[in-house]
């Protein structure tokens, strides 16, 4: 045998003896068995890759399926379907879930019905970014989202942010389309100037809702609110609570109110029903001081339209202003009462009281309260209106 350079003298078969033959044979065993498997794994690999191929195959089959079915559903049941899709949605943008932008993705013709459907784009949230290029680019689409409401009302929802001139930005924004605006939803944040968006308000205005930091000046903000337009009928404000000269200096407004949600404090909670004649529902959440020291003409304070009525009392209060209130209150037209509050009783006494008063067609109350009623008690207020169902909720804080 030749020797080959660089490896020695050729082996000779009388070299290997009996245990290296052994070694030899267990090793080729081992590779042998190594192949195999690497085999048999590359086998179920190709399959597995077959098996989803198919399964693809019968995917791309399924949606091409339901693609030409949802292209061919007419344009009244898409009108429907879209609405149903959209119907939890408060305010919308391109980042909300769910989103028309959504539906006009499906396929083209889902997204020429969407673009033709005005309603769909009725509800916007704008925010005011502090980078003036994202804000330029944000401009584009929400005037893009707007035009394609056409002249359907508008649902919005303004956040200025932080950033500087943000009012004024959002006024510039939207007073092409500010004739049509029928609901606003504000909040003011800190450095921020409400008089660009509370200022000459569409007549179409129906609803408010507005938010104030505690930097705003509570007289000035008043004076703000005031000049609503009598077409509003709902108005709800968030984290500030009015005076009593504040709160008389909105009488034009609280006029034709239909709706209230106020944080207010006990001892003019009459005085403010009083100014609202035409109120159905309203959430009051109560607010210290909370001494209540009512004379004797307004013990008996009755209010004719009021029918829904929340009343929330933190757990702040140096001592309960339920039972005062409700020896108070006489309300003939009330069918639902919603009472939160922290403290380890009710004021069952002084609510029986009121019930049998009142002589309301109460259909609901709810107890949302620390300590609800025992058994007994809620069986006494049946009593007095048979057909009355009561909700007991448990929560530790307000």
């Amino acid at each position: 045998m030749d020797q080959i350079l660089g490896l020695g003298p050729p082996l000779q078969d009388q070299d290997f003896n009996s245990e290296q033959h052994e070694e030899l044979d267990a090793v080729s065993h081992e590779t042998l068995d190594l192949v195999n498997s690497v085999v048999d794994k590359t086998k179920d690999l190709g399959q597995q890759l077959v098996n989803k191929e198919d399964k693809i195959t019968e995917s791309a089959i399924l949606d091409e399926e339901l693609g030409s079915v949802a292209g061919r559903l007419p344009v009244d049941v898409l009108f429907e379907i879209f609405n149903y899709y959209l119907l939890d949605s408060d305010h919308l943008s391109r980042r909300s879930d769910p989103s028309p932008i959504q539906l006009a993705s499906v396929c083209r013709r889902w997204r020429d019905a969407a673009f033709d459907m005005a309603k769909l784009w009725c509800k916007l949230s704008f925010y005011v970014d502090h980078n003036s290029r994202k804000w330029k680019r944000s401009v584009l689409y929400y005037d893009a989202w707007l035009q394609r409401s056409r002249d359907c009302p508008l649902s919005l929802q303004l956040r200025p942010g932080y950033a500087k001139g943000g009012t004024a930005k959002l006024r510039r924004l939207i007073q092409p389309y500010m004739s049509r605006v029928s609901s606003l939803d504000i909040i003011f944040w800190n450095d921020v100037e409400p008089k660009h968006l509370l200022s000459d308000l569409p007549e179409a205005l129906q609803e408010l809702t507005v938010c104030f930091a505690d930097c705003f000046d509570t007289s000035a903000t008043a004076r703000l609110l005031s000049e609503l337009p009598s077409t509003v009928r709902s108005l709800k404000i968030r984290d500030r609570v009015f005076s009593p000269d504040c709160l008389y200096s909105l009488c034009p407004v609280w006029t034709h109110l239909t709706h209230v949600e106020i944080a207010i404090r006990p001892r003019i909670v009459l005085h403010f029903l009083y100014l609202c004649p035409k109120l159905s529902s309203c959430e009051l959440i109560l607010d210290q001081p909370a001494y209540m020291i009512f004379q004797v003409h307004c013990v008996r304070f009755p209010h004719a339209n009021l029918q829904s009525l929340c009343i929330i009392c933190p757990d702040h209060f140096n001592f309960d202003p339920l039972p005062a209130l409700f020896n108070a209150l006489t309300l003939p037209k009330l069918r639902t009462l919603e009472i939160r509050y922290a403290f380890l009783s009710s004021p069952h006494q002084e609510l029986r009281a009121f019930l049998e008063r009142s002589k309301c067609p109460l259909e609901t109350l709810i107890f949302d309260a620390v300590a609800t009623p025992p058994l007994e008690q809620q069986g006494d207020l049946i009593a007095i209106i048979p057909s009355l169902k009561i909700e007991c909720r448990s929560h530790t804080e307000y």
